[in-house]
């Protein structure tokens, strides 16, 4: 049994030490860069990561950088784990992991995994809806993935779960980094709630993953920062985990206001209309 981790990463140089320190168990490491100017490279390099440089036209789509990574950086091992810089696994899921690659049994090609989500450097458990899966472990040849911007097992995969989390610092780089990448889901999110509008079709959201509520959020996508926040913040029962929780919900009640805005945007070009 042998695992290769590859690490996503562009201007992580905050990062990716640690990340990379947390990954030392596996048989080999590689770095995935779309383009860093901050000395991640250089960084990688020094700590003895090989570096591969893939630079996608926008809208970057995590789905198809895996892939890529999964056909161009000649794997060595059987399994693939796939982590980005601002996560680090604690080592009773390192040896999870490795238990589960090296059973004889194999029921599974591809494993989900569940986040703890530090925002402020508290686990926003509840706010989050923990556990929350994520496609990140899979026999390689054998499965890829689908989905775009938010990305899945690809609909061939047979999926089992690890129910130890990783840790996932998700604002380690400011609300300016938190801005810009949100900007850029906000703009792919509302291109596919057009599409779908336009033709009615499922496919034109992306991903299967979590279907039937990106279904509704795209029926009902005027109302989706309201919804967002009464999820997350009441429904979810996240006002017990405090200030933190609320400007956490405040941020993505922003995000979904800022899908609406482009939403309108898109269809006033579309008919002509002034912005």
């Amino acid at each position: 049994m042998t695992i290769s981790a590859i690490i996503l990463t562009k201007n992580e140089v905050y990062n990716l030490k640690q990340c990379i320190g947390s990954l030392r168990w596996c048989q080999e490491i590689i770095v995935v860069d779309s383009g860093s100017t901050d000395g991640t490279i250089q960084l990688a390099e020094s700590l003895g990561i090989k570096v591969f440089t893939n630079i996608q036209p926008p809208p970057f789509k995590i789905s198809e950088q895996r892939n890529w990574a999964l056909e161009t950086c000649q794997l060595k091992s059987e399994w693939v784990f796939f982590l980005d810089a601002d996560e680090i696994i604690p080592p009773n899921l390192a040896t999870e992991i490795q238990c589960v690659c090296s059973a004889s049994n194999q029921q599974y090609n591809a494993y989900e995994l569940p986040a703890r989500y530090l925002f402020w450097g508290k686990w926003l458990k509840l706010t989050q809806g923990y556990p929350n899966w994520h496609a990140r472990l899979l026999k390689l040849g054998e499965v890829t993935f689908t989905g775009g911007v938010w990305e899945g097992f690809a609909s061939n995969a047979k999926v089992g779960r690890i129910n130890i989390p990783y840790d996932h610092y998700a604002n380690s780089k400011g609300f300016g980094d938190w801005l810009e990448r949100h900007d850029r889901y906000s703009s792919w999110d509302a291109q596919n709630v057009v599409e779908f509008l336009e033709t009615g079709k499922a496919s034109a959201l992306g991903t299967e993953r979590k279907l039937k509520l990106r279904l509704l959020a795209a029926k009902l996508w005027f109302l989706r920062p309201f919804i967002r926040f009464i999820q997350m913040y009441f429904l979810r029962l996240g006002f017990l985990e405090g200030i933190t929780a609320l400007i956490f919900c405040l941020l993505y009640a922003m995000y979904e206001f800022m899908t609406v805005v482009k939403i309108i945007e898109l269809r006033r070009k579309k008919s002509g209309l002034a912005l």
